[in-house]
């Protein structure tokens, strides 16, 4: 099952975060959950993100709390949820997003302080059911292990700060769990548009 977030009004929802509730359930998977402790209290602190969104006047978008994200996953009804994971999954979940972010910017060749004004988050959507090609090709064909997520971004690039104008470009995410490194990603442009072939031809080139 997937599920699309765009951009909500509410700058106190869960939403806020570009990573949807279902996802968050793939990421506590990833857990050791042995060490579950009632008595521990969650922080209800939020941490404002690095990522610009799209339409928002240049506000970012702001991870769950502790609480908020433990909240979620027992609406959820997911019975392996505890409260000490939350000190672990938060920092790596919004670690892991930033490090998503980064690879964006290199590959939309934003370098500059400016420049990164150029660049926001229009919407997400999590699927660790539907399988890219490239996981495919690595797991049926080179006996590579299948990524525990996938992710789909769009992203609003601005063609100066100037104008108004724009293009909106696809990326798609891959997650792997290294247990030497943690997570790897692997992040590339859609091939769904001619700025996503190009960028991706370019690439492989190595211009």
């Amino acid at each position: 099952m997937s599920h699309n977030k765009d951009l909500g009004d509410n700058t106190g929802d869960i939403s806020q975060c570009p990573v949807d509730e279902e996802t968050r359930l793939k990421w506590l998977q990833q857990q050791d959950n042995s060490n579950n402790d009632s008595s521990t209290i969650l922080s209800t602190e939020r941490e404002i993100s690095g990522i610009p969104r799209t339409g928002s006047n240049g506000q970012k978008w702001v991870y769950p709390s502790e609480k908020q994200f433990y909240d979620a996953m027992t609406r959820k009804n997911f019975k392996d949820t505890n409260k000490m994971d939350m000190k672990t999954v938060i920092p790596i979940h919004n670690n892991v997003n930033e490090r998503v972010w980064n690879y964006i910017k290199k590959w939309e060749n934003v370098t500059s302080e400016d420049a990164f004004k150029l660049l926001s988050l229009t919407s997400f959507k999590g699927d660790s059911k539907k399988i890219t090609p490239r996981a495919w090709i690595r797991h049926y064909i080179l006996g590579m292990d299948l990524p525990f997520d996938r992710h789909d971004w769009q992203i609003n690039h601005k063609l100066n700060l100037s104008s108004n104008e724009s293009i909106n470009i696809d990326y798609v995410i891959d997650f792997y769990m290294n247990k030497q490194q943690g997570v790897y990603l692997d992040v590339r442009p859609k091939l769904n548009s001619f700025e996503g072939c190009k960028k991706r031809l370019l690439h492989f080139l190595g211009l």
